[in-house]
């Protein structure tokens, strides 16, 4: 069942079924709530307002390209894109005036569905091709599912993810949650959060194929090894993300702002790697013209004993 409210100038979505409620805004997609049992699982405000003045893209929908991009430029197939740069010398989420901060188009599809469209032109932030995104959103079974859609007019790159902040108990303390991550490797972090290019083994403090403490700040990509990605338990509710995106970005919200203590949730966003386009060893994030882009992730919740 889906029902409609305002939002101060923008309207929110209720999603329902059975043990989980998910309301998400046109306002940049976001998800501004997911209850499980009642209980809130993620960070979010209570206003229109406080989403366009935040910079730590709570909830939101990011794009076209998520995560970050070395010096704001890549070439394709031979030809340099400079891209408008929003984290120093390096674009970050799409740049400026992105996905998050948009009005999306919303419809209520049959089967309970919404899907949010929207049209980027060509040139924005410096990408080329007029690209025509689309994502869905769908609650059944104790699982939010989300799909991702694209289709570009020219030749360009496409990545976007969804950045929900998650905190199941409700305490705003990400590093005492237990993680686990279906990755034998990470990306190594350069300089500015840019990758080097090299992956190496998830090992010592990186290793989380084992359920344990998150314990330390992190801000890495995973590369997966399986369609689950995760699974987080904090208390007796665990949220498990089942995806087929190639990446997972695991952030503990170290420069969390007001009214959100530092650390107060931890991101975890099923994604490609970070700076795609520059680092021809990681999954390409090219879309060409007429081709059509389609990925998904689905968050699924359940009791477990604590």
């Amino acid at each position: 069942m889906i029902s409609t409210s305002p939002f101060g100038d923008y309207r929110l979505f209720t999603l329902s079924d059975g043990d989980l409620t998910a309301q998400i805004s046109d306002l940049g997609g976001t998800v501004v709530s997911l209850r499980y049992r009642g209980r809130e699982t993620i960070l979010g405000y209570a206003s229109p307002a406080e989403y366009l003045a935040g910079t730590a893209y709570i909830g939101a929908l990011v794009g076209r390209v998520g995560n970050r991009i070395g010096g704001a430029a890549f070439q394709l197939d031979g030809v340099r894109y400079a891209l408008t740069p929003n984290e120093g010398p390096n674009q970050l989420h799409g740049g400026p005036d992105a996905f998050d901060r948009k009005r999306w188009d919303a419809q209520i599809l049959e089967g309970d569905v919404l899907r949010l469209s929207l049209t980027s032109p060509d040139g924005e932030n410096g990408f080329p091709g007029t690209l025509q995104a689309a994502v869905s959103f769908r609650v059944a079974g104790g699982a939010l599912r989300v799909d991702f859609e694209g289709e570009s007019d020219r030749d360009t790159v496409f990545a976007p993810t969804q950045h929900m902040y998650f905190d199941l108990s409700g305490r705003r303390k990400a590093l005492e949650a237990r993680l686990q991550v279906f990755s034998e490797r990470f990306v190594e972090p350069g300089p500015g959060l840019i990758p080097t290019g090299r992956l190496l083994p998830a090992r010592g403090l990186m290793d989380y194929r084992a359920l344990r403490p998150v314990g330390h700040d992190l801000d890495h990509a995973f590369l997966l090894a399986q369609e689950q990605a995760c699974a987080l338990r904090d208390g007796d509710l665990e949220m498990q993300i089942w995806t087929d995106f190639p990446a997972l970005q695991v952030y503990t919200g170290a420069f969390l702002e007001s009214p959100f203590p530092a650390r107060g949730g931890i991101a975890l966003e099923p994604e490609h790697l970070p700076d795609s386009p520059n680092q021809p060893g990681f999954p390409s994030i090219v879309l060409r013209k007429g081709e059509q882009y389609r990925h998904w992730a689905e968050y699924r919740f359940r009791q477990v004993e604590d």
